[in-house]
C-alpha cells in the first residue's frame, strides 16, 4: 500500500506541472524593519539607552515601539519632561522582537540573568561601538539621544499606564 492517499504516477505528476506559472515581483519578502539581523543591533542602542546599561522586557519593547515613529519618540520625551500625555499610546509587544532578543542572547551580545534585564555584554558594546563607528542605524540612534537622559523602568511603567507622574 501507498503512503499517498492517491497513487500517482510521474506522467501524472508531470502533467500537473505542465501549466503555465506567472510570478508576480513583490517588494520586500520581509520589511526591514522585522530582520532578525537589522532587530539585534536594534536591541543593543535600546539596553544602552536605558539606566545602567539595562533593560528590562517590557523597557525593550516600549522603545522598539517608540523607534517606529518620530511621534512616539516625541511622546516619550515629552514624558521625560513631566508633560501630560495628550495622545494616549497603544504599546505594541511584538513577538519578532522576542525572537530578535532570543538570537541577540545566542549570539552573545546581550546577556540575562533569568528574567532580569537584558545588558550587553563586552562583545555586544563592541559590536556597538562598530556600529556607531560605521554610522549604522543612524536614524535609531538620533531618535534615542533626542530622548533626554537614560530611560527608567519607571519611565516605561508610566507610559504603559499612561500617567505623565
Amino acid at each position: 500500500m501507498s503512503a499517498l492517499p492517491v497513487d500517482l504516477d510521474d506522467s501524472a505528476v508531470l502533467g500537473w506541472l505542465d501549466a503555465p506559472m506567472n510570478f508576480t515581483a513583490r517588494a520586500d519578502p520581509i520589511s526591514p524593519d522585522f530582520r532578525p539581523e537589522r532587530r539585534v543591533a536594534v536591541c543593543m542602542l535600546i539596553v544602552d539607552k536605558c539606566r545602567a546599561g539595562k533593560a528590562s522586557w517590557k523597557a525593550m519593547h516600549v522603545l522598539s515601539w517608540a523607534l517606529q515613529s518620530p511621534k512616539r519618540v516625541d511622546m516619550l520625551t515629552n514624558l521625560k519632561n513631566g508633560a501630560n500625555l495628550l495622545d494616549i499610546p497603544v504599546v505594541r509587544f511584538e513577538p519578532a522582537l522576542d525572537r530578535a532578543l532570543d538570537l541577540a542572547l545566542g549570539v552573545g551580545f546581550l546577556t540575562r540573568d533569568g528574567v532580569g534585564p537584558f545588558e550587553l555584554t563586552g562583545a555586544g558594546r563592541e559590536a556597538l561601538a562598530e556600529m556607531r563607528e560605521a554610522r549604522v542605524l543612524e536614524q535609531e540612534a538620533a531618535a534615542l539621544a533626542a530622548v533626554n537622559g537614560k530611560v527608567s523602568n519607571r519611565d516605561v511603567e508610566r507610559l504603559l499606564e499612561w500617567r505623565s507622574r
